[in-house]
């Protein structure tokens, strides 16, 4: 029962934050960028600076996590994102605009997905995939409310009225429910370095699991690289291929469905295979979805298994991404490891989109898919590669 309460409460809590703090700009740019005189794409910078603060902050949370336990981590990032979003909300120009996202990465270091994920490996023990592959399958969602409801707000309150009403919601609901509604457990008494706090581990064994932290990250970080970069510009990479815009808007909207399909059902599968496993086939299945829309050249047939492929293959690295390090580290370590995973993670995932969109405007499709490949190939070997390092199972 702890850990079907702490499901709910962090798909609750999740949906709402991830709305309130950074799916929004998606509906409100527009509006924000006639009031605070700025062009859209200086909007769009806000997200990128809220992903960097996010990564240089996330590794100073690894003793956090070991010290005093992730809840009161997400307790903490839930109130301190009340005056990001106030001060966003009362944003009269660039400086203390883009303050507001650096507070907001602040904030969301603290209290979005990672914490949310080291909770529940610190209240699930052994069970921890299962459970964080449930709450990411709820997280599916978020898309789905909150562009419709920020809509809804922006049309009643404007957008400084909505990011004061979010502002309230993530002080009065988001952080309560993390501090009283999710169980209290001790955190575990360790030292937090990573990535193992065995002070008599051989140097050999040290250097492998350096390794192992290594491939991880220019797996997720090459395959999120592609996947957060083309979230940017997958309407306009159809367009280029001369197809008419609503196909294009259409194309792009159901990438979402066929990554949530990809969540169930690695979902469904249950432990009859690991993150490694996950990860090495939405590795192995990304190259050929780029070459069928760079062979077909905007063909109808070379879209649709562009679709399937790419939407497969990202949303089962991002479940990958959350799970794959309990292949090699007990659940004790995760927080410490992924902790410092954001770093380089976050960093690739802030300069994605920009990238792809000047790399789409001055070069075109070709060079961009190009780009993409290699990236794709990349994680790809780096999957191999860590396949090869799978601990032997006991027995």
């Amino acid at each position: 029962m702890p850990v079907l309460r702490s499901i709910i409460v962090l798909s609750i809590t999740q949906i709402i934050a991830w709305g309130a703090m950074f799916m929004f700009v998606s509906v409100t740019a527009a509006g924000m960028a006639d009031d605070l005189l700025l062009r859209p794409s200086a909007i769009y910078l806000g997200p990128t600076v809220m992903l960097v603060a996010m990564a240089f902050c996330s590794p100073l949370l690894a003793p956090v996590y070991a010290r005093h336990g992730a809840r009161l981590v997400l307790a903490f990032g839930s109130a301190a994102a009340a005056p990001g979003l106030w001060l966003l909300a009362g944003a009269g120009g660039p400086v203390s605009y883009f303050a507001a996202w650096g507070i907001l990465g602040l904030a969301g270091a603290a209290a979005l997905t990672t914490s949310a994920q080291v909770f529940l490996t610190e209240i699930a023990g052994e069970g921890a995939r299962r459970a964080i592959g449930a709450q990411m399958l709820a997280m599916a969602l978020a898309p789905t409310i909150a562009w419709p409801f920020t809509t809804f707000c922006e049309a009643a309150l404007g957008w400084r009225g909505t990011f004061v009403l979010y502002g309230a919601v993530m002080l009065l609901v988001c952080a309560p429910l993390h501090f009283f509604a999710l169980p209290r457990r001790e955190p575990p008494k360790r030292n937090p370095r990573v990535p193992n706090s065995n002070q008599s581990a051989s140097p050999a064994a040290v250097r492998r699991q350096w390794r192992v932290v290594a491939l991880i990250t220019a797996a997720v970080a090459l395959n999120g690289f592609v996947t957060w970069g083309f979230q940017l510009v997958v309407i306009d990479l159809f367009r280029s291929f001369a197809v008419p815009g609503y196909l294009a808007v259409g194309f792009g909207s159901a990438i979402g469905f066929i990554q949530l399909s990809a969540r169930l059902f690695d979902f469904l599968g249950g432990n009859r295979w690991d993150g490694l496993t996950t990860g090495l086939v939405a590795a192995a299945i990304m190259p050929p979805a780029l070459l069928a829309l760079a062979l077909g050249e905007g063909a109808e047939w070379s879209i649709i298994l562009f679709l399937v492929l790419y939407g497969l293959s990202s949303g089962a690295m991002s479940v990958s991404r959350a799970t794959m390090p309990l292949v090699f580290f007990s659940s004790a370590e995760y927080g410490a490891v992924v902790a410092r995973l954001g770093l380089p993670l976050n960093l690739a995932f802030a300069a994605a989109p920009p990238f792809f969109s000047f790399l789409l405007g001055e070069a075109g499709n070709r060079w961009t898919l190009a780009f993409a490949l290699l990236c794709s190939l990349g994680a790809l070997a780096s999957m191999a590669l860590l396949s090869r390092m799978r601990p032997a199972k006991p027995g």
